[in-house]
């Protein structure tokens, strides 16, 4: 059986309330990944990412891939709100 490749980012939550943007970064583990960093590379699962901190992601590369995916998802969620007002 092939290996899974590490393709995914952290999963982001967003919050906007009263003008505050709330941002958190959930770990989706080392071997799905493609940005953990292990004592032992490639990570096999037995232990965890130098970025994890209880729980959370803390590598600003992963972060920023994560706000990536969000702002393409937002996007395409405005247009079909858009197409869903005119028609």
């Amino acid at each position: 059986m092939a290996a899974k490749k590490a393709t995914k980012t952290p999963g982001v939550d967003a919050s906007l309330y009263e003008g505050h943007l709330d941002l958190s970064y959930n770990c989706v583990g080392v071997e799905a990944c493609r940005y953990a960093l292990c004592s032992m590379m490639p990570p096999d699962g037995s232990e965890e990412c130098t970025y994890r901190e209880h729980g959370s992601c803390l590598c600003p590369h992963a972060k920023h891939a994560a706000l990536e995916a969000l702002s393409h998802k937002i996007k395409k969620e405005m247009k079909q709100i858009e197409e869903d007002c005119q028609g």
